[in-house]
């Protein structure tokens, strides 16, 4: 039986959080000028999966990036047809990787860690938050946070104004503190405030405190090494606090940038430390630098630092590999890949070459490595594996492999370091794949 003229049709669907939806029609046949619109979210104006009307959405399989889908359908005052049956099921959405709390810092509140759900921080007492305060988890194929985990640092200098107690720490506290710094805190609340804590280099690092600004009022104090001061009390509503770090003998002070050291799994090219001097970093095979890789050495008055920060090497959770040859290694290679890991890699060579690949020793039925000859999860399936017992060689049939590794929130182990060839069409028999693969001996729970 056909459906009616005229009609306004609106269906929410919502599963459990964290979940996704698969829809798909078993059936669909509707008059020209009747449409069928999806919506990837709760309501209309979420983004548009897609408008069918005749026969178009026959077959298709669509997918929400959230636990939400909102349909509407449209018919219009001629002719109509049998319409739709469509089915939908749920299925476990990839997630955005916990992204970890700022080193003196903490989380305010934690939605999830699932598509449009949030992240938010703040720092303990003393610390100034740098960056984003909170971070989303965006939608699309690869979950991300929308902007990069905030730090938690203590600064040169500040204002407090109202607040009966509080923090003061030196700049980058609990760690040393740079050469050539002088910072100022101006401290405006009751008298009765104390040091808790308090240690500089005996002799060249000197903390004063005023009873008001320096230039006005009296100095209640003049401190130095690693002896607790008694409580300083202030007479006035307002105390001035003045660190001046490193007063130095003539010729100590710093005139170059500290050594911005070699990162983990890859190398330095350059030595010069003096303003205007710059560096560069280079990745060993199959890891990704995280960062500039190019930094300079700047001066700012007695102040040098390296600007960009030195960057890291990691071994990346998925990507596009491309090139005759290359690496794949487990994310965080060679130490323990992370729990509850979904990565995923599209190796493609030259379109007159094939791949061929043997590796991996993966924990045993619980981390899965889904291997498809094709550049995505669609094509065909060569294997599902979470054993030792692996294939010696694995080729493609054609220029593409897809790789898709998921880690459970059990044990975790090394992983893999894959090293990959491609070879000429008609030639795979020359092909020479090099494999180097290391499991810890203990797990990580």
């Amino acid at each position: 039986m056909n459906y009616d003229n005229s009609h306004e049709c609106v269906y929410s669907i919502q599963v459990q959080t964290g979940k996704g939806i698969n829809i798909t029609a078993s059936t669909f046949q509707l008059a020209q000028g009747d449409i069928l619109k999806l919506y990837d979210g709760k309501d209309g104006t979420a983004p548009l999966l897609g408008t069918y009307t005749g026969t178009l959405m026959q077959g298709l399989f669509l997918t929400s990036t959230s636990n939400f889908l909102w349909l509407e359908f449209y018919s219009d005052q001629d002719s109509t047809a049998a319409g739709f049956r469509l089915i939908y099921h749920c299925f476990e959405l990839s997630h955005c990787d916990d992204p970890g709390v700022p080193q003196f810092g903490f989380k305010t509140s934690d939605q999830g860690h699932f598509a449009g759900s949030s992240i938010a921080f703040g720092c303990e007492k003393g610390y100034t938050l740098h960056g984003s305060a909170t971070l989303k988890c965006m939608t699309g194929e690869r979950r991300a946070w929308d902007n990069n985990l905030p730090s938690c640092i203590a600064e040169c200098g500040g204002s407090f104004k109202g607040q009966s107690t509080g923090r003061i720490l030196s700049p980058g506290y609990p760690f040393p503190y740079d050469n050539n710094l002088r910072c100022t805190w101006i401290i405006e609340v009751s008298s009765g405030n104390i040091f808790l804590a308090f240690d500089t280099e005996a002799s060249h690092d000197i903390l004063k405190v005023w009873d008001g600004p320096p230039e006005n009022e009296m100095s209640l104090k003049e401190v130095s090494g690693s002896l607790l001061p008694e409580g300083i009390h202030s007479t006035l509503n307002t105390s001035h606090v003045c660190v001046y770090v490193c007063v130095c003998p003539s010729g100590s002070l710093a005139t170059a940038c500290r050594d911005p050291g070699i990162p983990m799994n890859g190398s330095r090219n350059g030595e010069g430390r003096e303003p205007g001097d710059s560096v560069t970093f280079s990745c060993d095979p199959g890891y990704e630098l995280q960062g500039e890789s190019k930094i300079t050495c700047i001066q700012e008055e007695n102040r040098y630092y390296w600007q960009p920060s030195p960057p890291s090497c990691i071994a990346p959770c998925g990507g596009n590999v491309t090139g005759s040859s290359g690496f794949i290694l487990s994310p965080n290679y060679p130490h323990p890949y992370p729990h509850s890991k979904d990565c995923d890699w599209l190796i493609a060579v030259h379109s007159d070459y094939v791949i061929s690949l043997a590796f991996i020793s993966i924990e045993p039925n619980y981390d899965f490595l889904y291997i498809y000859d094709g550049p995505d999860s669609s094509a065909h399936l060569i294997g599902s594996f979470q054993d030792s017992k692996l294939p010696e060689k694995i080729e493609s049939t054609s220029n593409f492999m897809y790789l898709a590794f998921r880690s459970d929130g059990s044990v975790s182990y090394a992983g893999f370091h894959l090293e990959y060839k491609g070879t000429l069409i008609g030639n795979a028999k020359c092909m020479c794949v090099f494999l180097y693969a290391e499991v810890l001996e203990q797990g990580i729970y």
